[in-house]
């Protein structure tokens, strides 16, 4: 990434644009501040006052350093950037070997201590990245670029039977995804490690699927044997779905909620949930305010309604699931399921990243994400689970690196160059669950 310079802008600072050793010192505070704010609270409901608060500076002193928030974060953005730059410009030679393994958990490795040095970043870009802010196509721009160097590094590597730039996605979103659920404790109890060397197995074999049970024994990796995953209850919905609020209404009413629900998942995807606002909804759905409010309370209340209607999509997808044998060479069934369930993802982006995130104030968003992503985890640890492996293997980490591909890189795809088109995605996905889980199991 760029570098920033310590500069104020010219109506504040002196003559010259460089500030001195008092002004560079404020500017470090009030970026430490930031992130403590961020990591606290979050991106989204860190005002630019309680940064100058917290920094002991005015409000317009803050304003000679940053225009707002949004520049803080880039700069934030920019120092661990750098610093996940100069990890992958020493990634060794991968393969198919013990060197080029080796290499792989070393950089996956390194990687993991980058995140967890600027958790806080890594955890919110997440949902920064997801809205309609001037951030998100600073963090799109560094994600293609580093993109880019892995692509070189795995076209180097002599990587057949995937394209290597639609592999690099796959290995730095599932990456990415696989650090924030143990930054945000929901790593089923494993450690960094213990996640790291999941991945490195699932990526070794994505990448190179003729790799020697020898090679991926040769680390000594820590393998987990069976688990179980704890599924919370499910939550009472009665009364919080759309089908429940439009029971006994006119047909005109129905059509109005209807509508607006509508209308908020388009948004909720498109700019995510935090940057939506009700005067959002209501343009999208063609309606005045007080239409919105005589159905919906807020727009957080909408949010309810999305994730009641989705989480009974969620439980049919992981019961259908289990019925699929993906180690059959007929790939019907399961691209099938991939492709019903892009379609339900696409629908529903929204409120799956504030389940992912756990950013929504709504206990029973949060509780309702939970217990849906169980069930689907609960649902892949029976699929991965059902077949032995002569190598370390972790079924329960295996099936969280399987929710992190389904739901992570039909995103990530999306935000290359020229966007895969949804079959393309399907293709994609195909290979890396059948090359990265089941091509060497018994």
């Amino acid at each position: 990434m760029s570098e920033n310079p310590i500069t104020r802008r010219a109506s504040y600072g002196p003559s010259s644009p460089d500030v001195g050793t008092r002004g560079a010192n404020t500017r470090s505070k009030i970026v430490d501040v930031s992130l403590d704010l961020f990591g606290e609270v979050g991106f989204f409901n860190t005002s630019v006052d309680a940064i100058a608060k917290g920094a002991g500076i005015s409000r317009a002193t803050l304003y000679q350093y940053f225009p707002g928030k949004d520049e803080i974060f880039l700069e934030l953005l920019d120092e661990c950037g750098r610093a996940l730059f100069r990890v992958a410009r020493r990634i060794g030679p991968l393969g198919p070997t013990e060197v080029g393994f080796d290499n792989l958990n070393w950089w996956l490795g390194e990687w993991s201590w980058v995140f967890e040095k600027y958790s806080t970043m890594f955890v919110q870009w997440t949902g920064v990245a997801s809205s309609d802010t001037a951030v998100r196509p600073e963090i799109n721009r560094f994600i293609g670029g580093y993109n880019q160097r892995i692509t070189d590094r795995l076209e180097s590597s002599g990587l057949e039977g995937i394209d290597a730039k639609a592999a690099a996605v796959t290995m730095t979103a599932v990456v990415h995804r696989m650090n924030l659920f143990i930054h945000t404790d929901r790593a089923y109890g494993r450690d960094t490690q213990s996640v790291v060397d999941s991945v490195s197995v699932f990526l070794q074999l994505m990448l190179f699927p003729d790799t020697p049970d020898s090679v991926l024994g040769s680390l000594g990796l820590s393998a987990v044997g069976h688990d179980v995953i704890d599924i919370p209850p499910m939550p009472d919905i009665a009364g919080l779905s759309t089908d429940d609020r439009i029971a006994g209404l006119s047909k005109r009413a129905v059509n109005t909620v209807q509508t607006l629900v509508e209308a908020g998942a388009v948004q909720f995807r498109e700019r995510g949930y935090h940057r939506t606002s009700v005067d959002d909804i209501v343009e999208e759905a063609g309606f005045a305010r007080g239409t919105f409010y005589k159905y919906f309370s807020e727009k957080q209340d909408l949010l309810v309604a999305l994730s009641a209607e989705a989480i009974t999509a969620t439980v049919e997808f992981a019961d259908g699931l289990t019925h699929i044998d993906p180690m059959s060479d007929d790939d019907t069934e399961l691209r099938a399921w991939l492709d019903r369930y892009l379609h339900f993802s696409t629908r529903f982006a929204g409120t799956i990243d504030a389940w992912s995130e756990r950013s929504a104030d709504s206990d029973i968003v949060v509780r309702l994400g939970a217990f849906g992503q169980a069930k689907v985890d609960n649902a892949l640890l029976r699929v991965i689970d059902s077949r032995t492996r002569d190598y370390p293997f972790d079924p329960v980490m295996a099936a969280l690196v399987f929710r992190a591909v389904i739901a992570r890189v039909p995103q990530a795809t999306q935000e290359l160059p020229t966007p895969l088109s949804h079959d393309e995605v399907i293709d994609l996905l195909t290979a890396c669950i059948k090359r990265g889980f089941f091509t060497r199991a018994h």
